[in-house]
């Protein structure tokens, strides 16, 4: 696994992103990584979460998962929930 995250042209489609007919791509457009909050639960391993940081991500992990009131009021501050 590489340390290293790569962003890379996506195909867009006026339907949907698996039309294979549609050969038209875009660039993503870069963000501030800072702005972007990751929740991991349920024992993401170490090396993911490292990464992530290490990208400028602001992540929380937890070893277990939440339960229903605590994972509905974590949910309404992040960007990415990681199972």
């Amino acid at each position: 696994m590489s340390d290293t995250l790569q962003i890379k042209s996506v195909p867009i489609s006026r339907r949907d992103s698996f039309n294979t007919r549609d050969k038209q791509t875009r660039e993503l457009k870069p963000f501030y990584s800072g702005d972007i909050k990751i929740l991991l639960l349920e024992n993401i391993s170490q090396k993911a979460v490292d990464i992530l940081n290490k990208a400028g991500y602001q992540v929380e992990f937890h070893t277990k998962a939440l339960d229903k009131d605590a994972l509905i009021e974590k949910i309404k501050d992040v960007h990415v929930v990681g199972i």
